[in-house]
């Protein structure tokens, strides 16, 4: 069965109520470290969580949970040495709500908070294999934002 959603998708920040529910959906995405969750959840709502820098849901107008993109900034990544990089860590989208865009609009928004973030690199892993979208970087250069520094 294919859900049909009766209203847009909501993108936004997480906050500490939606705990339990990222915490489910991480469960799914990675079985193997169940027992992580829960301590590193309360971590990144505590800032001790060096990893993740923001994690942002996917809900409907209805307020069910239907994903979420956790992000970090990267100096580290493979050809990207030294470069302030926005990178996804995890994205999960329920089973239901799969071929229905959700994951493109958590991309998009993903890419907007690295821009906001004064990234010049976007990037994740797929399998074995780091993925760049070279189109960020284009798409900054070709409006002219100055490149930011690490700081």
């Amino acid at each position: 069965m294919t859900l049909q959603f009766r209203s847009p998708i909501n993108i936004r920040s997480i906050v500490p109520a939606d705990a339990p529910m990222w915490e489910s959906m991480r469960r799914h995405l990675w079985p193997d470290g169940a027992g992580d969750h829960g301590p590193e959840i309360a971590r990144f709502f505590a800032g001790t969580l060096q990893e993740l820098s923001a994690v942002l849901v996917a809900e409907t107008l209805d307020g069910d949970f239907v994903g979420f993109s956790e992000l970090a900034i990267r100096f580290n990544i493979a050809g990207l040495e030294g470069v302030r990089t926005g990178y996804v860590e995890g994205l999960y989208v329920t089973p239901k709500a799969r071929s229905q865009g959700v994951a493109l609009e958590l991309l998009q928004a993903s890419r907007s908070w690295a821009r906001h973030q004064r990234c010049i690199a976007f990037a994740s892993d797929r399998g074995d294999r780091i993925v760049v979208d070279r189109r960020f970087r284009n798409a900054l250069t070709a409006t002219n934002h100055p490149t930011p520094t690490k700081n």
